[in-house]
């Protein structure tokens, strides 16, 4: 092809687009650049605490208001207390490099962990770039993650919830030491252990946990939002903006936030106006099994500690219980609403068979059919107004409580504002 000619045609292009948005006038120059850029961003999805909201591109962000634009509308602004989540569907990959495991679910993935003393750790990670991140905000960090994701999934779940009063090590060759955190270098972690200071490889090391005691994890004063990365990683951050195009914010340890929209795929608000059942205390328990296995109810797990994995979704806040198991809370001043989306984890094969039921009072406000795996999420949404308790009851299906993986998925109230 002739070089010269292609770039005199488009020269000639460019020069007829140029008068023609001349002669439409500015408006009209404006708004063919606006709808190219909106071209290129991502579309999301809302839920309001009414039930589903538009669909469009994040026109405006911050910890009071979210404004979603569909195409060819005028943005539909709604507060953050209106909001249940902002979110689209992407395939999330979780970055290569060290894992750090946050209090409340938060992460941050494909992290490189540098040097560390016994009051911060130096962290360099996409949204945050090099930040020293307080030792007192970290649960525990994955030095190297197992390849295997059942294998990862229990390990960060061991970190993030196994109880201990120390420090904790664990190896690569299946041992664990636990002692008193005394630093860390490039090749070394230094751990105190019956008194006696010893240096292991990191190269031998899987994972390292602190003790839950020592961690502090404060909240913003206010509402604040969650915000959820392309890469797996999580943070709540307060004083958030939306800045051509890019995201910003203050984490809870400190460290500024700032991702491209792009890289967003959930944004969850955090207001006094949605509560997770996960995150509220349970007032009553009780479990009947159909032989003696015994599975405590888990937070933000199925009741074998893995993740919640419903019709092909996962979601990080429920409930995991199996049959039967009864799950008492007091219904407080303020609560309007239960929510949630009830099924058989994918995880429990063709065996699991489980009975939702939600009672007020002992009066049944839902019940389910019994479910398998193979049985699409069920929506629940029960008044309370008016009641003073809730109890999520968990019943055997056809098969007694045979692999029965039940999950509360995004179990939650909606309360008055």
């Amino acid at each position: 092809m002739n070089m010269h000619r292609h770039d005199s045609q488009i020269g000639r292009l460019g020069a007829i687009l140029v008068v023609l948005a001349a002669l439409a006038g500015p408006r009209a120059l404006a708004a063919g650049f606006t709808s190219e850029v909106d071209g290129d961003e991502p579309s999301f999805e809302t839920l309001t605490t009414t039930g589903p909201g538009p669909t469009g591109r994040i026109s405006s962000l911050g910890v009071d208001r979210i404004a979603v634009t569909p195409a060819g509308e005028a943005a539909a602004e709604r507060s953050t207390s209106e909001l249940i989540r902002v979110w689209r569907e992407a395939a999330t990959t979780i970055g290569e490099g060290a894992y750090v495991v946050l209090p409340d679910g938060d992460r941050i993935t494909g992290a490189l962990i540098g040097a560390a003393t016994d009051a911060a750790v130096e962290v360099q990670a996409t949204a945050i770039g090099k930040a020293s991140v307080p030792l007192d905000a970290i649960l525990g960090l994955v030095l190297s993650a197992p390849t295997d994701p059942d294998a990862f999934d229990q390990l960060v779940r061991r970190v993030r919830t196994e109880p201990r009063t120390s420090e904790v090590v664990w190896l690569a060759n299946g041992d664990r030491l636990s002692g008193s955190f005394l630093g860390m270098d490039d090749r070394v972690v230094k751990l105190s252990v019956g008194g006696a200071a010893r240096e292991l490889a990191r190269e031998g090391i899987l994972a390292l946990g602190f003790d839950p005691a020592l961690v502090s994890y404060p909240k913003p004063e206010g509402p604040y939002l969650e915000v959820g990365l392309i890469d797996g990683s999580r943070l709540g951050l307060a004083d958030v903006k939306l800045e051509r195009g890019r995201v910003s914010g203050a984490s809870r340890f400190g460290s500024r936030f700032d991702a491209p929209l792009s890289d967003v795929t959930r944004i969850t608000p955090r207001t006094s106006a949605v509560v997770y059942l996960s995150e509220r205390p349970v007032d009553g328990k009780s479990y009947v099994p159909y032989f003696d296995l015994v599975r405590p109810f888990q937070a933000d797990a199925n009741a074998e500690g893995r993740p919640l994995l419903l019709g092909g979704r996962t979601y990080e806040r429920g409930l995991g219980t199996q049959s039967r198991t009864l799950l008492a809370y007091k219904i407080q001043p303020g609560d309007l609403k239960f929510q949630a989306i009830v099924g058989v984890d994918e995880r429990a094969g063709p065996l699991g068979s489980v009975v939702f039921r939600v009672l007020t009072d002992g009066e049944v406000r839902f019940a389910s059919p019994s479910l398998t795996y193979r049985d699409a999420p069920v929506a629940v949404d029960v008044d309370l107004e008016g009641a003073k308790l809730l109890i999520l009851a968990t019943e055997f299906g056809e098969r007694g409580d045979v692999r029965d993986l039940a999950d509360w998925a995004e179990a939650r109230i909606l309360r008055r504002p």
